[in-house]
């Protein structure tokens, strides 16, 4: 009884002591309906009506906590109150949020030129090995095309292509330029100047955009914080050629073709029956099963490889994918005392890819320091050290590589022959190309290795001399060490393959630094009128320098043994080396009357090395305005639905140096093949000599852009952000390389000033936030939309210049001219398939190619006769629009998100499609050429006929035409996730901080017409570089990586 009545004591002395307490929540312009107030540590809460009064039951003891969408939370103490009005303002987070910008940072409401925000949160949840990757839709005006090759890098590009040169951006990290980015979990935020307001500052660099990269700080005062982040999971691709691998139905494709061309049906591998018969065995040169001088007995790989062939059909693509494994973990220690801040970071990862014997390790180190010793003395560093390395092969979208083979290899062709070694080419006969075996491929690169060591970071000093004077000086530096790898063994499976051990090594380093020093004068005079003065000056250097060699003839294929020393024969020795400088002065000046009227100026003069004597120094201004026009009085009753609006306008211009180191001089170089010479008139006796190489311009002088934004931004119903951004950018003095006479030479021909060309476009970002059921439940919605159009205004004096790509197998698929995108598709335009000969006979000429089965070229400029002056435009790379989509939804513990990107209205030149659609190298083809091309016994009426009629002779087919121009569009379920982080209560039992468990899935879904292995094309390469000019070719691609993953976070 005793229990009983004390129970009944202590709820009742609780009844007693709750009160109802009244009140009102209101910001500067009224009541604000829909506020959260809830007793703290409790479930107990209520919202504010329309007139934003509530109504709650609390004790003296309580802490009411007070908070709505887009205003900083209040903690208010009860008391002995039982009327509490609270007056809540604007969030600094939000209305005031610090944005990063150049040689400094800038409060948001005072921010007046085109600027995106990539923050911490949404880098969490993009499981990348890159932070270039995790940019894909985060940010409006920004275009990503990702790389699925282990640890690789995606091609980010801002507003458009803005030369025929470098497009790619500058990166800045911690105020390091062109510093090798972090890992993105030491990463803070990213900010993304994207018109010439912004990047002015950078000058001569800031022209294709700037990325300013922020690692993670501590905060003084701050308490030591442990956080650990794990990540595993498992990365596969199910991406697929559509090709035939049944050997009976590529039996029938060769019959078909065979019978088409009025030919006799026999094949080495099917005999000469009435129908195909796949032979037991593939011999060499095409011998034919049961031959009297075939003995399997008598195997030997080099001289007398035996291969069976394979009756179920070998899948390429399936025999060299794997499941890859995943580990990412991350360890972050924070904290900070009185005057000193730290930040401590570790982080390892290990990357299979989804090829075999393909992978990315990195394990990386960061240490952020700054400290506070005398009020008037900051000094601090940053330093990033990271050991990175590939293995296996890592070749993309080049010509000939790996992909190639894929859809060149046959599917009679099993994996390993009879006695367990590589299967391949070497079997001979018809319709078997002599390509390597893709998995031997694989399997020899295993050893390749990349690696690469990083030091990137700061040291500083900056002091405050007087009231409102910063002095700064911060020295910069980015060094990479570079070690290359490269056995290749021999390839017997081909008959033309390598046929002993050769070894490449090279090793390369890469120092780049910039001091800067700045003088920042910052004050307010009076309460509204608010001055930021910037004053700069800044050298910079980047050296780079590289060793190679190669020897060959190895006695071993030991991997231990492959030294240069131990190879028999001498191949290559190479070496080569630039540098480059940079100096500037620079200044910004920002003035804003009561944060509702703003100005912004700035300019930059920078002095190059890689321009001549006369064009060495360019100068580049801009100038920007801002109005908060929601601070006018005449908008002060519209503070319920538009609570905020902001007009922006700029024009600035800013540069372009990437042309290369020396484009002003005139170069010569030593080539073992055509400049040694017999001066004594013997062979016996030969001097080295030179050669030119390149012809040099010194009047060249910088690539110009000018750039023009106007922009709003605004807040409606204080849930609702949206930011509209109209731009043009125009490039002036575009580098272009000149044609010369041939009595010249082979050389390089010079670069010079003649080229212009234009973009313009429209960049949107919208963001919706809520919560309902006491914040129980969360909802954020964000979108970006960016469109643009290229143009080519100018390429030379002559009015019929053109730029075309580079030729691949004869074909060359780009081109562009004023008046074009840079670059669009070029060749001939297919108007369906001949039925009858009749037909054929009206049509323009074309040789003896015209005939039923075969296709109808137009005549575009109606000669009666196909010629390559048929040739047209027939497709463009840049999408209509490209768009990313993110939801976040919270449940109590419980969160789920998804982000998406859709790329719309872009073209694909799809060049495997001559190997698999149109028979080149009679290699594997698809089932839409055995069931639908003109005469399959297949088609009921060849005038539904999707293909021309097969053939062993297919040259015409082969030549760039509308034939292999396919909608790129695609939409991409990027991430999925699903997480849940545990209850306070069971957290402080575990005496843990914070503690999430989650799941995510990455790239699970995407949706396209496209019959490629993925939409995603970059630029295509040639000798490893990418080519702006061949954008979209489609030459062999990674397909995209799937992703399912665990993950777990733990702060102590």
């Amino acid at each position: 009884m005793g229990v009983f009545l004390a129970i009944f004591f202590l709820f009742s002395g609780q009844a007693w002591a709750q009160t109802t307490i009244t009140g009102t929540v209101s910001d500067v312009e009224g009541p604000i309906p829909g506020a959260n107030i809830v007793v703290k540590g409790t479930t107990n809460g209520v919202t504010t009506d329309f007139d934003g009064n509530f109504s709650i039951n609390a004790s003296p003891a309580d802490i009411l906590i007070v908070s709505y969408l887009g205003y900083a939370t209040q903690n208010v103490k009860v008391g002995n109150q039982t009327t509490i009005n609270i007056s809540l303002l604007a969030d600094q987070q939000q209305l005031d949020e610090v944005v990063v910008v150049g040689y400094g940072t800038r409060s948001k409401a005072t921010l007046t030129s085109a600027v995106a925000t990539v923050d911490q949160n949404y880098l969490d949840q993009q499981p990348v090995s890159n932070v270039s990757k995790a940019l894909q839709g985060s940010a409006a005006g920004v275009t990503t095309i990702s790389a699925s090759t282990p640890g690789g890098d995606a091609e980010v590009r801002i507003r458009g292509m803005g030369t025929i040169n470098n497009n790619g951006p500058l990166w800045v990290v911690d105020g390091v330029q062109g510093a090798q980015s972090p890992p993105p979990g030491q990463i803070e935020s990213i900010q993304i100047l994207k018109d010439a307001s912004s990047t002015a500052i950078y000058g001569a660099r800031g022209a294709n955009g700037v990325i300013l990269v922020t690692t993670k700080t501590g905060k003084k005062n701050q308490a030591v914080t442990l956080d650990i982040s794990v990540k595993t999971g498992m990365s596969f691709s199910d991406a697929k050629y559509d090709i035939m691998t049944d050997p009976q139905l590529i039996g029938e494709m060769l019959w078909l073709e065979l019978e088409n061309d009025g030919l006799p049906q026999t094949n080495p591998h099917y005999g000469s029956g009435a129908t195909p018969v796949l032979n037991e065995y593939l011999y060499p040169n095409g011998g034919v099963s049961g031959a009297a001088n075939v003995n399997p007995a008598l195997y030997d790989q080099v001289n007398y490889p035996i291969t069976k062939s394979n009756p179920q059909g070998t899948d390429w693509l399936d025999e060299i994918y794997q499941h890859g494994l995943i580990q990412n973990y991350d360890l972050s220690l924070m904290g900070g005392s009185e005057k000193t801040s730290y930040s401590f970071q570790a982080g390892f990862l290990e990357e299979n890819g989804i090829l075999k014997n393909t992978s990315f390790n990195r394990i990386s180190f960061r240490s952020n320091v700054d400290s506070n010793p005398f009020e008037w003395l900051n000094i601090g560093q940053r330093l990033g050290v990271t050991y990175g390395e590939t293995k296996g092969w890592g070749g993309n979208n080049s010509h000939n590589n790996l992909f190639n083979q894929l859809y060149l290899a046959s599917p009679l062709v099993p994996v390993k022959d009879i006695a367990g070694n590589w299967a391949g080419g070497v079997v001979g006969g018809a319709n078997i190309n002599d390509g390597p075996n893709p998995v031997g491929f694989l399997d020899r690169l295993k050893d390749n290795s990349n690696k690469k060591y990083n030091i990137t970071g700061n040291i500083y000093a900056a002091i405050k001399p007087v009231k409102n004077v910063t002095i700064k000086t911060l020295l910069g530096y980015d060094v990479d060490l570079l070690n290359n790898f490269s056995p290749s063994f021999a390839a017997w499976e081909q008959d033309t393959g390598a046929k002993s051990t050769t070894l490449n090594e090279s090793s390369a380093n890469e120092t780049r630094w910039n001091w800067t020093n700045t003088f920042n004068y910052k004050n307010t005079f009076g309460e509204n009128h608010s001055v930021d003065f910037l004053f700069g000056m800044e050298s910079s250097r980047i050296a780079y320098r590289t060793i190679s060699a190669s020897r060959q003839d190895y006695l071993s294929n030991d991997i231990n043994f492959l030294v240069l020393d131990a190879g028999a024969s001498n191949q290559l020795n190479n070496g080569s080396g630039f540098a480059s400088t940079l100096f500037s002065y620079f200044s910004r000046i920002n003035y804003d009357y009561a944060k509702k009227y703003i100005v912004d100026f700035t300019v930059r003069r920078d002095g190059s090395s890689r321009f001549g004597a006369e064009n060495r120094y360019g100068i580049f201004p801009a100038a920007s305005l801002g109005w908060v026009a929601s601070k006018e009085n005449f908008l002060s009753g519209s503070e319920d639905w538009l609570s905020y609006l902001k007009f922006r306008a700029s024009w600035g211009q800013s540069g372009n140096d990437q042309i290369g180191n020396y484009n002003s001089f005139t170069t010569y170089e030593s080539d073992p093949g055509s400049s040694y010479y017999a001066i004594g008139g013997s062979d016996n006796t030969i001097t080295q000599g030179y050669q030119s190489l390149a012809i040099g311009n010194p009047d060249a002088k910088w690539e110009t852009t000018t750039s023009t934004n106007i922009a709003f931004d605004a807040t409606l119903f204080r849930k609702l952000d949206l930011s509209v951004d109209f731009w043009k950018k125009d490039t002036e003095d575009m580098l272009f390389p000149v044609a010369i006479p041939q009595v010249v030479g082979d050389v390089i021909e010079p670069s010079v000033n003649i080229g212009s060309m234009s973009n313009k476009g429209v960049d949107i970002s919208l963001s919706y936030r809520t919560s309902a059921l006491d914040d129980w439940f969360t909802l954020n919605m964000s979108t970006t939309f960016t469109a643009y159009k290229n143009e080519v205004t100018k390429l030379s004096d002559n009015g019929n210049e053109f730029l075309q790509g580079f030729p691949t197998r004869q074909q060359i698929y780009t081109r562009t001219e004023v008046g074009r995108a840079f670059p669009e598709y070029y060749g001939y335009v297919v108007d369906g398939i001949f039925q009858t000969q009749g037909e054929a006979d009206a049509h323009a000429t074309n040789g003896t190619y015209n005939e039923p089965g075969n296709l109808k070229i137009r005549d575009v400029d109606g000669d009666g006769e196909i010629t390559p002056d048929d040739r047209t435009y027939i497709g463009n790379p840049h999408p209509d629009f490209t768009a990313g989509f993110r939801l976040g939804m919270g449940f109590g513990n419980i969160d789920v998100s998804a982000t998406l990107y859709a790329s719309v209205g872009n073209d694909l030149a799809n060049y495997t499609s001559r190997f698999t659609k149109y028979g080149l190298f009679e290699g594997p083809n698809t089932p839409e050429r055995l069931y639908n091309s003109w005469g399959s016994p297949y088609l009921e009426d060849n005038n539904d006929a999707t293909l021309p009629k097969a053939s062993t002779s297919t040259s015409f087919e082969q030549n760039a035409s509308t034939l292999y121009i396919e909608d790129g569009s695609f939409l991409r379920i990027q991430n999925l996730q699903v997480g849940y982080t545990l209850p306070d209560e069971l957290i402080e039992k575990l005496h843990l901080k914070h503690m999430k468990l989650y799941v995510i899935g990455s790239n699970l879904f995407t949706f396209t017409k496209y019959s490629g292995l993925d939409p995603e094309i970059s630029a295509k390469r040639e000798n490893g570089v990418p080519q702006e000019i061949d954008r979209g070719v489609d030459v062999g691609t990674w397909p995209i990586s799937k992703q399912i993953m665990l993950g777990l976070n733990i702060s102590l």
